[in-house]
């Protein structure tokens, strides 16, 4: 502590204070000097003057502590040593204080007095002041004490402040009695004033060193004062008390001015100072001033501005600075301290404090709260609070006073007192209660999930979050007011109001607001300021992100209604100016379900609104898809986002048949990269350090990156959807608009990695859809013939686990509807397409048709009409299978893309992209498919086979390619056969429709073709597709006409092969078999003898002899039977006619099979005879007694020989019925021959007799009427020339012909006749059923009478014409053939050993017969109105074609029936366009003129199964996959699949309760039975002779 000098002029320091001192008497001055004197003397005598002896009076001692007064004193003075000193004057203290002393107080004072000295150590000066203050204490009674009281106070006013002002003040408190009694003082002597003035400014300065050097002073602010204080403030706190005690029991004795100067001091302390207990003095000084005097009006305003700092600073301080207020309003200076408080709110910045200011808020709050009993002294209203709120508000842009404002207001809202105080008059102020809130709020931190979670804050760390909270307590009371019907002011204000602090209201007071907007009619263009009432719902409610869904959603329906009310009364710019509002800040829009809302209203208006506002609206969608895509997916524009963040869920739009999840998370977004305009409208401040605790900003930091793609994916999704609603609508009103679209989704999937995979399917689930029909308009259809390609890559629903069907993006079938909305029913009007040689062929038709191609192209432009590129789509698609792409989308592309290029009049403009389809899918084919994340359960190898499948449409194509790209085709094919078994069987349906569209090229890898089949042979999934396609390769001439017989070998080998396995298979099924198992084997064996007979019929005469033990020695190896094969060759090189041992023991169905074929090679070695139903007649007979004529029957090997002679002349006729045929030869011997007895002529008229009979060859059951008797003259007899011409006499026994006894036994007559009914060639029945456009009911396709000019051609290619009436060569497959009920006409086809007939339902009448018709009764006829005659054909057909025009997917239920077990479905490539006016017909489709001119002459063909024909192991038709076939070679190749189909079919009906068995192994068994009965017959008659001879024997002996 530093040290004032001594001694201390305290007149010249208090200047003029000496005049206004107190009036003392001239005694008191006489005896200061006398003592100022004496002092003086004292200083320099150690010896107190002999005249104070006299002072002492009886009763008072001379000794202390036993020892002497004036030792005691002796030993004070200067010379004793300081020890002794201060050991002396304690001792004189005690005395003092204890006892009467004898010694004079003054004159012990006097000799102690020295050690007051500056010069003495401190424990001297203390003990000078401790018999000081025991001086004071003993002079308090005493007569005298009054002139020694001025000696006391001179001494402690001239001693200099040091560290020992305790024992200093303490003194003087004792001089004072505490405050109590003021000295008396004379004019020359230092005011009391002015000492504590100066000493109260040293002390609180030695006491703020004090604490700093202990501790930072920040540290100690608002410390608890019941803590150890240090020495220098307790001497303050200490001084301010007896201030404080002086002013309050000697207020009167001081001037205004002494007044004034003290509580400047004290209140400058206060404010300096950062201790609690120091203001506390300063409260109680103020409070002391007004209680027990008056507060000087000068001193009002400072000290109002103490009480209301300290009570901000020091909470705990705040009752007894509010205890202060009160004194003070309720004393004579009320008013003067409410307009103290108002001046501190009003002042400008630099004047006052803050927390003065927080202060005065608060005490005004409090004093409009405070209700005393009797009437208010004070003039305050709630007008001039509110005035004070907003100034201060408006001066000190500060937190902490909108903070303090909004508590208040807090408060008194709450009150309902205070409340109840806000009138109207009020609320129409510009100071309004409302207005004060509102400026009060503009700190408040915005709503976010932290804030509403965290109940309270610190108010310093997080005021503009406290701010929020009391905020909202207010917006509460004020809707509780509003619905109750309470509030006092304007509802518009209160309106207004929550607008001004729309981001803090919650969802049910802005629903009072939209609400209020909406029956005040404030949007409506009937209101003058619609527009800006408009813009303020949608900047406060609707841009506004933190707001909750379903109240931006009301907004927007607000908004939309708002907008057809302006389209109706607006002009069309004001109109689409208000709508471009609507959607001016989608681009950073972050909650999904809002977006999906505003996309959906824009997709509602985008087909009314005119071209450029159109535009507009996409480019927004455009830029809004854009800038999510952009912000999600760069981590580092996100500033920060929602603590709660809420599950991904997957959004969806109502329009576009989607539903709404919960609100998404909130992203906030850096308002640096919005523009001003979405920086005010998004309603997001950045984040700053105050804003939440760090620990939660982190965590908002570290949340983006997941979030972020599955919210990219969601928006983009979103604006997808639309865009794809947007075409469909263009469709029917629009084809510009459309065309727009699709440009735009043409741009969204060029880049796929850019979005997600669900966006691009999206868009693909429409392109994909596309078709045109033959007028090249555009229209939208279901995916259809794509089940099978769905299944490879795991997309098929009825194949999949529900797990999968939940994951996958997309599969199969589809809804019928796009994303809710329904397909057009008709060909679009407006759209038509194009491609990149569309302005090729152009040009090329202006130089043909002139200016009329011109005028046509500007006619289609006014009216609307747009053209889409398609090359450009399928350009993209090319690329993402070249480069491959994310899997969802790469195996959507492959599923769809065959189907889509199966309408080649799409593509017919595309030449370039088909070619680079084409050579791309041949690289893959060839192993190099791009990188795929293919998922598990799928291969590589699956992949390949979409490829296959997918080539098959490309073949489609054809006037598009080279002779080259047709060998890269083939030669691609080949690859993929031997690379993967999965793909094989798809390869091989691929080589055959290349076989009918490419035959030079398959030509050309034939023999590789060949090669590959035969390593396939063990690979039995796949024999059945071989042999179907060596089958059909046989009756395709083109490919066969330079085989060799190395080639033809090659073939039958691969059938003997076949053969083999399929007899293994057979022989290892057991009773518990699958019935696949047994109509596999069966129909491989069926297949393959039919490849052997085909291919064999196939060679030239020349080379069968060659050929023929090679094929029979085949034929019964493939069966296992070497005996027989041994034998049947043992007679020479050439096929033999004689019997093998198969019939010598028991016989097997393929010994059966193999010597039908047998039979057969041995037929057409020789011969090329077509195999006809022969009926045999003899003129044997006629005109002769039948006694002249003789007939035997012999079973010799697998052949019946009939031959009846005329014995006179042995002119014969010779019927030879095999497995394979019947035969008649007729004989007539050389006359040279006959005997002499015979007549030449009888040669001649046998002869014509013979020639001219009808009667049917055979032995009448009838009794001969002239049998021949033993005396007649025989020259022939029937076995003579059996003998001469089958076999001769001593032939051995195993190889004798077995003659039937009785030719006449009706039984041997019976089963001959069967035999001759059995047919000889193969037989079909196929119903042609034509479908007309849009037909779908079994009565509208049943009832067609005539079809299509390419459905005649068609029907012309699978057969003859042929006329029912009267047929008797034709298999007629139960069509009438008397009476024409079935038609005049039919379609029938036939090879050497093939017949089939067609049951076309065009050529059947819709009528049938009458119940009372008969022949004779003529043609009553009537309409078959349930058109059951034409169903009772095709019914019972087991395969049925079916010619589709109706452009719709094919039902298999159409036609039901328990035995159409296959339908044959054939489509044109694209679909017969709708009824256009001529004028109306599109540039695209006048290009390539008649459709039916069209080089794309290509059909699109399918087999469809029944269900319940379980044959997917067994049956898989190379049609079962859609295939495109060209015109030319259509009914060859739907003809083929029909006949494999159809003896699939009969095995599948067969089995398992029958067998299979094939017309010739049908005959051939018919005479195995034959012979078996006349062997069982002969050995009966046998026995009978052989007993009868042993009973006559017995007799006879």
């Amino acid at each position: 502590m530093s040290h004032s000098a001594w001694p201390r002029d305290m007149s010249k320091a208090s200047g003029s204070g000496a005049s206004n001192s107190y009036r003392f008497g001239n005694v008191f001055r006489t005896l200061t000097k006398g003592l100022k004197s004496s002092y003086t003397a004292s200083t320099s005598s150690p010896t107190a003057p002999s005249t104070l002896s006299s002072q002492l009076g009886e009763g008072r001692t001379t000794k202390v502590s036993g020892v002497d007064i004036d030792v005691m004193l002796a030993r004070i003075g200067r010379s004793s040593a300081n020890e002794d000193r201060i050991a002396a004057a304690d001792l004189v203290a005690d005395a003092i204080s204890r006892t009467a002393i004898s010694k004079s107080i003054v004159e012990i004072w006097y000799t102690a007095q020295d050690m007051l000295l500056p010069t003495n150590p401190l424990d001297v000066r203390r003990a000078g002041l401790n018999v000081l203050n025991a001086c004071i204490a003993y002079d308090a009674d005493e007569d005298s004490a009054s002139v020694n009281r001025l000696v006391y106070y001179r001494t402690l006013v001239e001693y200099p402040l040091g560290e020992d002002f305790d024992m200093q003040l303490k003194a003087f408190k004792a001089l004072t009695k505490d405050g109590r009694e003021l000295p008396v003082l004379g004019p020359s002597e230092s005011p009391m004033v002015q000492i504590l003035s100066t000493w109260l400014r040293v002390i609180f300065r030695d006491a703020t060193l004090a604490r700093s050097a202990a501790k930072p002073a920040d540290e100690n602010m608002g410390g608890d004062s019941e803590s150890k204080q240090l020495p220098s403030e307790e001497n303050l706190h200490n001084l301010c008390s007896y201030i404080i005690n002086i002013l309050k029991f000697n207020f009167y004795a001081f001037d205004e001015k002494d007044i004034i100067l003290l509580l400047k001091d004290i209140l400058n302390i206060c404010r300096r100072t950062s201790n609690k207990s120091d203001i506390i003095e300063g409260i109680v000084m103020i409070n002391t001033l007004t209680v027990y005097g008056n507060l000087p009006l000068s001193m009002l305003e400072q000290s109002i501005e103490t009480l209301c700092g300290a009570s901000s600073v020091v909470p705990e301080l705040f009752n007894s600075c509010w205890d202060a207020v009160l004194h003070l309003v309720n004393s004579h200076l009320a008013n003067n301290t409410i307009v103290a408080l108002y001046n501190i709110l009003r002042e400008p910045e630099n004047v006052r404090g803050r927390s003065a200011m927080k202060g005065a808020i608060v005490f005004l709050q409090k004093l409009l709260e405070h209700e005393p009993s009797q009437t208010k002294t004070y003039n305050l209203t709630v007008n001039s609070v509110m005035r004070s709120y907003n100034t201060v508000m408006t001066i000190r842009d500060n937190i902490q006073i909108d903070l303090a404002v909004c508590n208040s207001m807090k408060t008194l809202m709450l009150n309902n007192e205070t409340y109840s105080l806000m009138s109207y008059e009020d609320y129409k102020s510009p100071d309004s209660p409302l207005v004060v809130i509102a400026q009060a709020a503009k700190h408040a931190v915005l709503p976010t999930p932290a804030v509403e979670m965290t109940p309270c804050w610190d108010d310093e760390k997080y005021p503009a979050n406290s701010i929020r909270h009391l905020l909202l307590k207010i917006l509460e009371r004020l809707r509780m007011s509003y619905q109750c019907g309470s509030f006092n002011g304007p509802p518009e204000t209160l309106i207004q109001f929550f607008l001004d602090v729309n981001p803090h209201i919650d969802e049910d007071t802005a629903n009072i607001v939209v609400d209020y907007y909406e029956h005040e009619y404030l949007c409506f263009p009937s209101s003058s300021g619609w527009r800006e009432n408009s813009e303020v719902l949608l900047d406060a409610f609707y841009r506004n992100q933190s707001r909750p869904f379903s109240l931006r959603a009301k907004v927007i329906r607000h908004m939309k209604t708002v907008y057809w009310i302006s389209k109706e009364v607006c002009d069309e710019r004001t109109a689409d100016e208000f709508l471009e509002k609507i959607f001016q800040t989608i681009r950073i829009e972050s909650d999904m379900n809002i977006l999906a809302q505003v996309i959906d209203f824009g997709v509602g208006v985008a087909s009314l609104i005119g071209m450029d506002g159109f535009k507009k609206l996409v480019k927004t969608f455009r830029e809004c898809m854009r800038a999510q895509n952009q912000t999600m997916s760069n981590p580092t524009m996100l500033t920060r986002r929602s603590v709660m963040d809420g599950d991904d869920m997957e959004i969806k739009l109502s329009a576009l048949s989607t539903t709404l999840p919960p609100a998404g998370p909130t992203v906030i977004r850096t308002i640096s990269r919005l523009t001003a305009s979405e920086a005010s409208h998004s309603q997001l401040r950045p984040a700053s350090s105050t804003s939440l605790p760090l620990s939660q900003t982190a965590a908002q930091l570290k949340r983006g990156p997941e979030e972020s793609k599955e919210e990219k994916a969601t928006s983009s999704r979103i604006i997808a959807r639309a865009f794809v609603i947007m075409f469909i609508h263009g469709l029917e009103k629009s084809g510009e608009k459309s065309a727009i679209i699709y440009k735009e989704l043409l741009e969204i999937c060029s880049r796929p990695s850019d979005w997600d995979p669900e966006t691009i399917i999206t868009i693909y689930r429409l392109l994909f859809r596309i078709r045109v029909n033959k007028a090249s308009r555009l229209v939208l259809i279901q995916p259809m013939e794509m089940d099978g390609l769905a299944d490879i890559v795991g997309r098929f629903v009825p194949n999949m686990t529900l797990d999968a069907q939940k994951s996958a993006v997309w599969k199969y079938p589809e809804p019928e509807t796009i994303l809710g909305t329904p397909l057009p029913e008709r060909a679009s009007f407006y759209v038509t397409v194009c491609g990149n040689d569309t302005k090729m062929q152009l040009e090329e038709k202006y130089l043909s048709e002139g200016d009329q191609v011109i005028e046509e192209y500007y006619v289609n432009r006014k009216r609307g009409i747009a053209s889409l590129n398609m090359s450009a789509w399928l350009a993209i698609i090319v690329q993402q299978i070249k480069d491959g792409t994310n899997w969802e989308i790469y195996s959507f592309i492959v599923a769809h893309l065959g189907p889509q290029l199966s309408n080649l009049q799409l593509f017919m403009a595309s030449r370039t992209e088909i070619r680079w389809l084409r050579s791309m899918i041949c690289d893959q084919l060839t192993g190099q498919l791009p990188p795929l994340n293919i998922p598990k359960g799928v291969t590589k190898a699956d992949v390949q086979v979409v490829l296959v499948r997918t080539m098959s449409s490309i073949i489609g194509y054809q006037s598009f390619y080279s002779k080259m790209d047709q060998d890269n085709i083939v030669k691609a094919v080949l690859v993929g056969l031997v690379s993967w078994e999965r793909i094989a069987a798809s390869c091989v349906h691929c080589l055959l429709v290349c076989s009918y569209e490419f035959p030079l090229s398959i030509k050309k890898f034939l023999s590789q073709i060949f090669t590959n089949f035969q390593t396939k042979i063990t690979n039995s999934g796949l024999s059945v597709h071989i042999l179907e396609f060596l089958t059909a390769m046989a009756r395709i001439p083109s490919l066969t006409s330079n085989f060799t017989q190395d080639d033809f070998k090659r073939v039958f080998a691969m059938s003997f092969k076949y053969m083999e396995h399929a007899n293994d298979l057979s022989s290892s099924s057991s009773a518990a078999s699958s019935n696949s198992n047994k109509v596999l084997s069966q129909y491989l064996i069926a297949l393959a003898y039919s490849v052997v007979s085909t291919w064999y019929l196939t060679m030239r005469m020349a080379d069968r002899r060659d050929l023929a033990p090679f094929i029979i020695r085949g034929l019964l190896l493939a069966n296992g039977n070497r005996t027989s094969s041994t034998a049947a060759y043992s007679g020479g090189s050439g096929p033999t006619a004689q019997s093998g041992p198969g019939f010598s023991g028991a016989i097997t169905p393929n010994d059966e099979r193999s010597w039908a074929s047998v039979d057969l090679i041995s037929r057409f070695t020789y011969s090329d005879i077509e195999l006809k139903m022969h009926t045999v007649f003899s003129g044997l007979g006629r005109d002769r007694p039948r006694s002249e004529v003789v007939g035997n029957i012999w079973i010799h090997g697998i052949s019946i020989v009939s031959i009846e002679t005329f014995v006179k002349t042995g002119i014969s006729q010779v019927v030879v019925r095999r497995p394979t045929g019947t035969t008649s030869f007729n004989i007539f011997p050389d006359s040279r021959m006959l005997p002499g007895w015979a007549d030449p002529e009888l040669l001649l008229s046998g002869g014509a007799s013979l020639s001219s009979t009808t009667e049917r060859l055979g032995v009448d059951s009838s009794p001969t009427e002239d049998p021949i008797s033993a005396n007649d003259q025989l020259a022939f007899l029937p076995d003579y020339f059996f003998t001469e011409l089958v076999a001769a006499p001593e032939f051995q026994s195993v190889l004798a012909p077995t003659l039937i006894p009785n030719p006449s036994d009706p039984t041997i007559v019976r089963a001959i006749s069967m035999f001759d009914r059995t047919p000889v060639v193969d037989f079909h029945k196929i119903g042609i059923i034509y479908i007309g456009l849009n037909q779908t009911s079994e009565r509208e396709i049943l009832s067609n009478s005539v079809g299509s000019k390419a459905y005649l051609d068609f029907l012309d290619g699978m057969g003859m014409l042929i006329r029912l009436r009267g047929n008797k060569q034709v298999y007629t497959g139960g069509l009438d053939t008397e009476h024409d009920i079935d038609g005049e006409f039919a379609y029938a086809w036939s090879d050497k050993i093939t017949q089939a007939i067609f049951h076309c339902t065009t050529l059947m009448p819709s009528r049938r017969l009458s119940s009372d018709w008969s022949p004779q009764s003529g043609e009553l006829m009537y309409d078959d109105e349930s058109l059951s005659n034409k169903k009772r054909h095709i019914g019972n057909n087991y395969v049925n074609i079916y010619w589709n025009e109706s452009g719709k997917p094919f039902n298999f239920e159409t036609i039901r029936s328990q035995f159409n077990f296959i339908n044959i479905v054939i489509s044109p490539h694209t679909k017969a366009a709708s009824t256009f006016s001529p004028s109306s017909s599109s540039v695209a489709s006048s290009l390539l003129g008649d459709p039916a001119e069209s080089p794309f002459d290509f059909y699109k063909v399918r087999v469809l199964i029944q269900p319940s024909v379980d044959a997917s192991a067994v049956f898989s038709s190379p049609a079962s996959h859609l295939k495109m076939v060209g015109k030319k070679s259509l009914p060859l190749f739907v003809r083929n699949l029909a006949f494999n189909a159809d003896i699939f079919a009969v095995v599948w009906h067969a089995l398992p309760d029958d067998e299979y068995l094939s017309n010739w192994q049908y005959r051939l068994r018919q005479i195995r039975n034959l012979k078996d009965r006349t062997n069982t017959a002969i050995e009966k008659a046998s026995n009978a002779a052989m007993e009868r001879a042993r009973e006559n024997d017995v007799k006879s002996d």
